[in-house]
């Protein structure tokens, strides 16, 4: 009777192995967009009153923010056809010595959440909700933590929930082929997206954020092509900074537009700045050095099997090519139409 060389069982069963991880990966990366952060300012106004307004991403319409007790409404949140704001919610609240509470409404997946408090001294602070979490206490009357350290701790989560910038690290450390092309090809990117974010942040320079959007899904495209074609005398695998480089350009105007939303405080401009870019690196560092030792630990299983290996590997790399396409076609329809 005929049977099937052993290399090609153990082959078949890897690749089963390898199939519903790929079919994992992809539902929860095309989750991004709908993770993106909702952004909810409460302004202080004289004698004990309150506005509160809220954006939303794409796909985000079905949520609200309301300011809890011992605060009462004055005038609703108004919206014009579009569902665009007309006017924000305004509250008085007499006693300010105890708590504020906002709470917030979703239907189904609650992503994270970013609040924006402005103080009438001009303080800004900054309070996050994750996802799934639906209330957030502040402090009426003393700020919660420095303009430095909230502003790090903004770059940072900034970083770990932007999806399509940590797949586009994800690519660069692949098309590495040793430790000194990921320090350049990481170093060429920091330095360039660091770049963009300062210019575009102090209004030096300004771009259209639904095309950087766009952009950015398709670079991470491209690297995933680059990937699944394997090494060739290209430009992407001959001189990797000038790529990292030229695309570190588009994600740097990405962070801007975060940071752009969410506002600086007026008196620590720069210094706030400098903090947003500083949690960048330290949340895109500590990605890489995962990678990198994930990556160990990889090379040595890939020694016991390397067709394992390379299915895998392939496996993955389409899945994030995949995803990247759906993120680039769904934000140009959201941007044209």
């Amino acid at each position: 009777m005929f049977s099937e060389p052993p290399g090609w069982v153990s082959l078949r069963v890897n690749r089963l192995f390898w199939l519903p991880l790929v079919l994992l990966i992809m539902p929860l990366l095309a989750l991004s967009d709908e993770l993106q952060p909702f952004y909810i300012e409460l302004v202080e106004a004289p004698q004990g009153t309150f506005t509160l307004d809220f954006k939303t991403a794409p796909g985000q319409d079905n949520q609200t923010a309301t300011l809890m007790s011992p605060c009462t409404t004055i005038s609703n949140n108004q919206r014009d056809a579009l569902g665009m704001p007309r006017q924000p919610t305004r509250y008085r609240c007499n006693d300010l010595s105890k708590a504020l509470v906002i709470q917030r409404t979703a239907d189904g997946l609650s992503p994270p959440a970013l609040i924006r408090f402005k103080r009438l001294s001009g303080q800004v602070d900054l309070y996050y909700l994750k996802a799934g979490d639906h209330q957030q206490t502040l402090n009426a009357i003393a700020p919660n933590q420095g303009s430095f350290v909230q502003y790090l701790t903004l770059g940072f989560d900034h970083i770990l929930m932007g999806y399509d910038h940590l797949l586009f690290v994800w690519c660069l450390v692949l098309l590495a082929s040793s430790l000194r092309r990921v320090l350049v090809m990481v170093t060429g990117f920091t330095v360039a997206h660091s770049m963009t974010l300062g210019l575009a942040v102090l209004g030096v320079l300004r771009a259209p954020i639904a095309l950087i959007e766009v952009l950015i899904a398709v670079s991470v495209l491209l690297l995933a092509v680059e990937l699944a074609k394997g090494p060739r005398p290209t430009l992407t695998h001959q001189y990797p900074i000038l790529v990292s480089s030229f695309f570190g350009l588009l994600h740097g105007l990405g962070f801007a537009a975060a940071l752009t939303q969410i506002g600086l405080p007026s008196t620590d401009v720069v210094w706030a700045l400098l903090a947003f870019n500083v949690g960048v690196e330290m949340g895109q560092v500590g990605f890489v050095l995962i990678l990198l030792a994930f990556g160990a630990v990889i090379k040595q299983v890939a020694k016991v099997d390397p067709a394992w290996f390379s299915v895998g590997r392939k496996g993955l790399i389409y899945a994030v090519g995949v995803v990247a396409g759906y993120w680039a076609v769904d934000r140009l329809l959201s941007w044209i139409g």
